[in-house]
């Protein structure tokens, strides 16, 4: 996508459209966004444009408030390994 901003063309990065291949419950946690016990969702997705360099990634996000990794406490951070 670009904008035109008087003669300068200003491009804007980012998926155009996003799709879902995994979206499925992992359980009931504590989010510290919301403040309350939460379904948190196990998602992968990727773009789907055949430029696309990287392949799919993961997250987990809260149901309501969709913030990723709102269930780690406060100093903790997820890591994903190679299986």
């Amino acid at each position: 996508m670009s904008i035109l901003y008087a003669d300068e063309n200003v491009i804007v990065c980012g998926p155009s459209a996003w799709e879902i291949l995994v979206d499925e419950s992992n359980g009931e946690r504590w989010c510290f966004t919301c403040r309350k016990r939460r379904d948190f969702r196990y998602i992968v997705g990727r773009d789907p444009s055949p430029d696309d360099w990287y392949g799919p990634s993961a997250h987990i996000e809260c149901s309501v408030c969709k913030t990723i990794d709102g269930d780690c406490g406060f100093g903790s951070s997820r890591e994903w390994g190679d299986e």
